[in-house]
């Protein structure tokens, strides 16, 4: 009876090692017996969810991820906690996968692949293989923590150092590079992304057929779920995500055989295309034209005649909504929300002017805000900075500025060098540069967007460094082979 279960819990284990796995195990659920003896009811019930949750993702960890990549863009889908505490699901289910995964990479390699120690020689060494971009991401931490030399709310900017800044490395960089260990997860990722995609499309033209508002302009906005808006209210956060995703269908285009399939992902991409468009986010829009443009240079530049005829099509095609699209940006609306933008970068500027080098404080740009009376009497409450440069400037002065720019320049300079080594008829030639113009696409978007330290902008830059790295592997195991056939 036991060894059926220790092959149905570890099933990849030695059969001893299993014995020591499962009494261990049971030396946990026995502590728990006892906690629940005495601890009132209603502790006992949460301390078991934590544990049969997290024993779940530890069997289950590529499940745990999939529903990570899943809920990645619904941030307000959250987990509530008494009356102060309230917590993105996302984020708790990255919790528990990252706690998983450094428990079974310290209790079960090669699975995580924690390699703390690496052999070399007689000795051994610290590896950061596991942690892409450290070094930058420590640089940048350190000028985070250098801003706390001019808040006035110091415990604050010091929790926000911790969660968002740390917690968006470990959670959506660091962990999908690991999780992410073949081919058939990382496509089994793009699946889920082209889904999400597609159902963010359906809220958007879901709010356009079905429009409450008076007049003339009508835009693809976030829906309500059963009362809930799990993915925010404004236009930009439909985009958003679609500029995220829409390169990632030329990845699933390019690698299906099926004929049905690669047309059903052909409307489907052409769909996302033109929810992004009626949702006539500015961003949008010049992000999307930004990677289609690329994307046409770089891959398809000898057919680019053929191409710039197509191009003619297209825009004639959808002149009339280009023409709606200017008509509504010269619309009183979004003259005021320029003039908002506007306001909020002359607050940035003057709070970078009085600390330029080390910032105010991390996290601290709406109180700044807040302490401007001109601006709650214009515009009422006090807001994010819309645009990341804005926030960084402000917060953590050139410093942070630099060093987080630095971390996002390694993220594109690694895709670039990888994509440039690959053969042109390698399979992840075509994946490299995808994901390049997804990554390049998201950070021009948080140029003057507000998601910077979130799971939507950094998990698809966690997943392309995924792909990065198994393409540098598929690329060293190819130079071993070929010099042994040599």
């Amino acid at each position: 009876m036991f060894s059926k279960l220790y092959k149905i819990l570890f099933p990849d284990e030695a059969p001893e090692r299993q014995k020591v796995l499962l009494t261990r195990s049971f030396v946990l659920v026995l502590l728990i017996a006892i906690v629940a003896v005495f601890a009132p009811w209603k502790i006992t019930i949460g301390v078991l969810a934590v544990i049969l949750v997290f024993l779940l993702f530890f069997r289950f960890i590529n499940l745990g991820f999939y529903l990570i990549v899943f809920l990645y863009p619904f941030i307000y889908l959250q987990l509530f906690i008494g009356r102060d505490i309230n917590i993105p699901y996302v984020d708790v289910i990255a919790m528990f996968v990252f706690a998983a995964w450094g428990l079974r990479s310290l209790l079960l390699p090669p699975h995580g692949g924690l390699l703390l120690l690496k052999s070399w020689g007689k000795g051994a060494k610290l590896s950061l293989e596991n942690f892409p971009g450290l070094l930058f991401f420590l640089l940048f931490f350190l000028a985070s923590i250098l801003s706390l030399i001019n808040t006035e709310s110091f415990f604050f900017s010091l929790k926000y150092i911790f969660r968002p800044l740390t917690f968006f490395y470990l959670m959506f960089v660091v962990l999908p590079y690991n999780i992410i260990n073949s081919k058939k997860i990382l496509f089994r990722v793009f699946w889920i992304l082209f889904g999400v995609g597609i159902f963010v499309s359906l809220m958007g033209l879901w709010s356009i057929i079905f429009s409450t508002s008076e007049g003339l302009f009508r835009r693809a906005i976030p829906v309500e779920i059963f009362g809930i808006p799990i993915l925010g209210t404004n236009h930009n956060l439909i985009s958003e995500v679609l500029i995220s995703v829409i390169p990632i269908c030329f990845i699933l285009i390019w690698e299906t055989n099926k004929l049905w399939l690669k047309k059903f992902l052909i409307v489907g991409l052409l769909f996302m295309i033109a929810i992004n468009l009626l949702t006539l986010s500015r961003t949008g829009w010049i992000a999307l034209t930004l990677e289609l443009a690329i994307l046409v240079f770089v891959k398809y530049r000898k057919n680019v005649k053929s191409f710039a005829k197509l191009g003619l099509i297209i825009f004639l095609i959808v002149s009339p909504l280009v023409v709606y699209g200017y008509i509504f940006m010269t619309s009183e609306l979004v003259r005021d929300s320029n003039t908002n933008r506007w306001a909020l970068t002359i607050i940035a500027l003057e709070n970078f002017y009085d600390h330029p080098v080390i910032g105010n404080g991390a996290g601290t740009f709406i109180e700044q805000v807040s302490e401007e009376k001109w601006y709650i009497v214009n515009y009422g409450s006090p807001s994010e900075a819309h645009g990341v440069v804005q926030k960084l400037l402000a917060e953590t002065g050139l410093i942070g500025f630099l060093t987080f720019f630095a971390l996002l320049g390694y993220i594109l300079l690694r895709l670039v060098k990888i994509y440039r080594q690959m053969p042109e008829e390698e399979q992840f030639k075509n994946i490299i540069l995808a994901l390049i113009l997804t990554s390049l696409g998201s950070i021009v978007f948080q140029l003057f967007q507000t998601s910077y330290f979130v799971s939507k902008f950094w998990l698809p830059l966690g997943i392309a460094l995924a792909a990065a790295g198994l393409a540098e592997e598929e690329v060293r195991e190819k130079k071993r082979s070929n010099y042994v056939k040599g």
